[in-house]
């Protein structure tokens, strides 16, 4: 990263160019914006010195000097030098791989946000943990790892946060512009949360699937608000809990984190609470062999879902797609050879695909395979490639 790059780029033109050099220029770009979003902390964080330097009390009027020199509020200018101050006295590091073009500035923004509740030796342990991959991340996995990370290194700490955040629980509403409204619920136990989500979901696909014409998002906010409102009394459905948890920590014998698909890592207490919640329901267990990789799944007492169905979930916990979270019991099982070409209905030809990338494959020149190590590679439409790598 340096000038060559910067007049290399600026001599191109981007009118030009198409498929395959559109997106390397486009990805060399974000590098160089990178680059120069790090000088610019750099400079951010040396205001900020300069004005501590003549006088402790009088950092906080650094603010003043950001605002009026790059058009800043109060608020925008505090938080750019509260960023600035962290990168370059703490996490220098960090800045070093914005620098470097390795992360954006989005990307340095969800590490701070998932390490801003811990001590500095539990965020450093997690940055470094998490550097080595970031750049092959979304800004969603980063927090979930993140996450997982940050509870892995103290769950005590882990815990002690979780019930501090359910303590400080609350609900609150607000008009949006358009004189709708909008109510958010804020530190609700992730259980409750997991159970409320996954039954407004199997309610309105219940009712769906029987033919109203409502749109799915509005079911979704019509099951939500018809019990508070007295509308909905009950509605019939039936809903999923994906839960992956280690056999020693549902047994109270280990604190490693759990996982509820479609909200990311939890403490241990959490996962043993939605395992007792799923006492009487169905259950898909799977075992994994750590020396060899081998999986084995089953299920508690039969249930209409076939074994290669619950062998492809239990491979794949996610959507394929590079950067996709989307978890797969809400994905279609697709033939990666598509059957219409003689592709057979095997567990080495199938695999989970959201809709939207299930649409993706079959109606543009996106293409995928499954390497011998288990890796997912994709060759984009135009020509490049993506590897996504399974749990």
């Amino acid at each position: 990263m340096g000038p060559r790059l910067a007049a290399v780029l600026s001599s191109l033109d981007v009118e030009s160019i198409s498929g395959r050099p559109a997106i390397l220029f486009a990805r060399a770009q974000q590098r160089r914006i990178s680059h120069d979003h790090a000088r610019q902390y750099r400079a951010l964080s040396r205001v900020g010195d300069l004005y501590a330097g003549e006088s402790p009390e009088r950092a906080e009027f650094a603010s003043a000097e950001v605002g009026a020199g790059l058009t800043l509020t109060r608020r925008t200018s505090d938080r750019e030098i509260a960023v600035a101050f962290e990168l370059a006295h703490r996490y220098l590091v960090l800045l070093e791989a914005l620098e470097t073009g390795l992360i954006d500035v989005p990307k340095v923004r969800t590490i701070l946000a998932g390490v801003s509740h811990v001590d500095e030796d539990t965020a450093q342990s997690a940055i470094e943990g998490i550097l080595g991959q970031a750049s092959n991340l979304t800004t969603g996995q980063i927090a979930a790892r993140l996450r997982k990370l940050v509870i892995a290194a103290d769950p005590d700490q882990a815990k002690k946060r979780y019930l501090q955040g359910v303590d400080a629980r609350m609900v609150w509403s607000e008009l949006a512009p358009d004189g709708t409204g909008t109510t958010i619920a804020t530190g609700l136990p992730a259980h409750d949360l997991s159970a409320a989500n996954h039954n407004i979901t199997g309610i309105a696909r219940g009712l769906k699937n029987r033919g109203d014409e409502r749109t799915i998002d509005q079911i979704h906010a019509d099951v939500f608000a018809g019990p508070l409102t007295g509308a909905i009394s009950s509605e019939a459905g039936k809903a999923q809990v994906n839960l992956t948890a280690d056999l020693t920590t549902l047994a109270g014998l280990d604190d490693h984190p759990g996982d509820l698909a479609g909200l990311g890592p939890v403490i241990a207490d959490v996962a043993r609470q939605v395992a007792e919640q799923q006492a009487n329901a169905t259950w898909t267990y799977t075992i994994t062999d750590p020396d060899t990789g081998d999986v084995f799944t089953g299920t508690t007492r039969r249930r209409p879902s076939s074994e290669q169905r619950r062998m492809v979930l239990a491979r794949y916990p996610t959507c394929i797609h590079p950067g996709c979270r989307m978890p797969s019991v809400q994905c279609d099982v697709d033939h990666t050879k598509d059957w219409a070409v003689g592709g057979a209905t095997t567990l080495c030809n199938l695999a989970p695909l959201c809709r939207y990338h299930h649409r993706l494959k079959h109606q543009t020149a996106w293409t995928y395979r499954r390497q011998p190590d288990g890796t997912i590679q994709w060759i984009s439409q135009f020509g490049l490639t993506y590897i996504t790598h399974p749990p």
